[in-house]
């Protein structure tokens, strides 16, 4: 686990330098530093609409429903995405910018539930 970690943290600014190395040398330092800035500042403002989204259908269902478990995955894929889409860069930009999208981030969420699920499953009760 460790190792993947350090891969991860190796790999993707070394991803993302190569991405900017790679929109400068088509586009220039100009635009490619006014992009990068203009896609921090998109994200900051999506990640502030799809989190007053996520938290008033969070507070209609508590309050039709009870708690919605099924909604924290989608919270923490919204908290992770907005992480990406403030982080400069163009790898991580397109990233965040996925799970921005509700029906992107409700799949998703679905798929890592089902996937940890089973794997709490197959380590603990064998």
């Amino acid at each position: 686990m460790l190792k993947r970690l350090l891969a991860i943290f190796f790999i993707v600014p070394l991803t993302e330098l190569l991405l900017l190395f790679l929109i400068a040398h088509f586009l220039g330092w100009g635009w490619t530093i006014a992009i990068t800035l203009a896609s921090s500042l998109l994200g900051a403002y999506l990640a502030r609409v799809s989190g007053k989204q996520w938290w008033e259908t969070v507070q209609r269902e508590w309050a039709s429903e009870g708690f919605p478990v099924h909604r924290l995955g989608e919270g923490a894929l919204l908290l992770i995405s907005m992480a990406f889409m403030i982080t400069p860069g163009p790898l991580t930009g397109v990233i965040g910018l996925l799970f921005m999208i509700p029906k992107v981030r409700t799949s998703a969420a679905r798929m890592i539930g089902r996937w940890a699920s089973r794997r709490f499953m197959e380590r603990f009760w064998r």
